[in-house]
């Protein structure tokens, strides 16, 4: 008995060996499986990449903002070396520079986490921590 249950079971398997397709002639179902994971990963990438990277973006482009254009403004007061011109259009630019950064900030975010949550999901490009994201320069 325990012979006729191991001569079966090595007939099933064998016949399922020749019955079954061959999955590494065409690598589709493996594609189909990867690319169904790679979208779930994607879509979460984009999701948290705007959620996290909008106010970080909005950081970044005030504090852009404002290193730009106080010193360009203190050139025609008094001279960006000059401490009280530097502090006196600072009551100018630093609130014009919050909603800079209230403006523009959520659009970079959200094309970041877009764009880099969907090619690259979960890196600090999608977060808008890359040094060099774009941020019209």
């Amino acid at each position: 008995m325990k012979r006729s249950m191991i001569a079966a079971t090595l007939a099933f398997v064998a016949s399922l060996g020749v019955v079954a397709p061959a999955f590494a002639d065409g690598d589709e179902p493996l594609d189909k499986v990867v690319g169904g994971s790679v979208w779930v990963t994607r879509l979460g990438g984009v999701a948290a990449g705007s959620a996290v990277g909008t106010p970080i973006a909005a950081v970044r482009q005030t504090v852009k903002a404002y290193r730009d254009w106080t010193p360009n403004l203190a050139d025609k007061v008094g001279g960006k070396d000059c401490g009280p011109a530097c502090g006196l259009v600072s009551l100018v630019t630093l609130p014009a520079a919050v909603v800079w950064g209230g403006v523009t900030g959520p659009y970079y975010g959200v094309k970041n986490g877009m764009q880099d949550g969907f090619n690259n999901p979960f890196t600090h490009q999608s977060f808008s921590m890359d040094a060099d994201y774009d941020s019209g320069k």
